[in-house]
């Protein structure tokens, strides 16, 4: 065991650097990608002391003060939730909702292993621009206020840099669902690369992140190939963990809001990766890369994003784990 790891670890070592290296490539529309423009930002002031804190909104001067109205009858079923039009207040860290854990526990009923999350996505989600190094012990570091996500790591190794059948560069929604794009080494006749990661590794969460845009995509279409993404996940037990993006190529972050909405339908967590990035240069968007400029983010907005969802893992983990039947 101890030689395929270090065999493994090796190719993937050599996978990571010649990724960060060259970069993704995949299909998109060029005509879509705002060159070098970072987009309008929603109506608020960003705060940060330090691009390696959390990232403070404050609402802008001038919004109106809620008006007195007499107090509604008390009621224990009062949603809380922030809405989705605010997703850009929405915290960078989310929580697990009573009833993910429930559709956490089924899963495992249902033989969804614990140790195992799957990715689906395009080509910012390959190992080598997504949490792969976690799965590499000289490629990240630790502070000492992280030093707890070692046993996160440790719990989840395998699945950090792991080739997820569901991510590939070039990805879109579409493609999740056409049997035309699966591994035919891996998946069976008419299986969906989807469906086919998720029979193959059974994991119990699964981050969805795909931003490459594809022809006739809206954010009316993306937010259908969402919902259809996480209600086939929580049909088979599994907790689908969403993130907004950092780029704006559609320029109204109409996107952003989609996937707000379906977090909000379907009480699943959001990662809000846009808020996460804003107090980086460019607000974390790669404008030197001149191949897909406008789109890729740097390789500290792709550091945030790898740590903010280990964080997340993290503190689900610590929610699920005591509910797990002993190992």
């Amino acid at each position: 065991m101890q030689i395929r790891r270090s065999i493994v670890g090796a190719i993937l070592q050599t996978f990571l650097l010649t990724t960060i290296l060259t970069g993704c490539i995949g299909a998109y529309n060029p005509g879509l990608i705002s060159h070098g423009n970072p987009g309008i930002v929603p109506s608020v002031e960003t705060v940060v002391a330090d691009p390696t804190e959390t990232t403070q909104l404050v609402v802008p001067m001038g919004t109106a003060a809620p008006t007195e109205t007499s107090t509604p009858e008390p009621s224990p079923t009062a949603d809380t939730r922030p809405l989705p039009e605010d997703w850009f207040q929405w915290p960078i860290i989310p929580t697990l909702s009573p009833s993910m854990v429930e559709v956490y526990l089924q899963g495992v009923e249902m033989g969804n292993d614990p140790h195992h999350f799957s990715k689906a996505g395009d080509c910012q989600n390959v190992p080598g621009m997504f949490m792969g190094l976690f799965d590499i012990p000289d490629f990240y570091t630790l502070s000492a206020s992280q030093a707890h996500l070692q046993e996160t790591i440790d719990f989840y190794a395998g699945s950090f840099g792991r080739d997820s059948i569901a991510v590939k560069g070039g990805f879109t929604f579409p493609a999740l669902f056409s049997p035309l794009r699966a591994d035919p080494t891996q998946c069976g006749p008419g299986e969906t690369p989807l469906e086919c990661e998720l029979r193959i590794w059974d994991p119990t969460f699964l981050i969805v992140s795909m931003e490459l845009p594809f022809s006739g995509r809206t954010s009316e279409t993306y937010e259908e190939y969402l919902t259809q993404v996480v209600e086939y996940a929580l049909d088979h037990g599994i907790v689908p963990i969403l993130t907004t993006k950092a780029d704006n190529i559609e320029q109204d972050y109409s996107i952003n809001q989609s996937i707000a909405r379906v977090a909000y339908a379907y009480d699943v967590p959001m990662i809000n990766f846009w808020l996460a990035v804003q107090g980086l240069p460019n607000r974390g968007i790669d404008i030197e890369d001149t191949l897909f400029p406008g789109f890729h983010t740097s390789g500290a907005a792709r550091r945030v994003r790898s740590y903010d969802v280990l964080q997340t893992l993290d503190d689900f983990l610590r929610i699920v784990r005591p509910l797990l039947p002993p190992e």
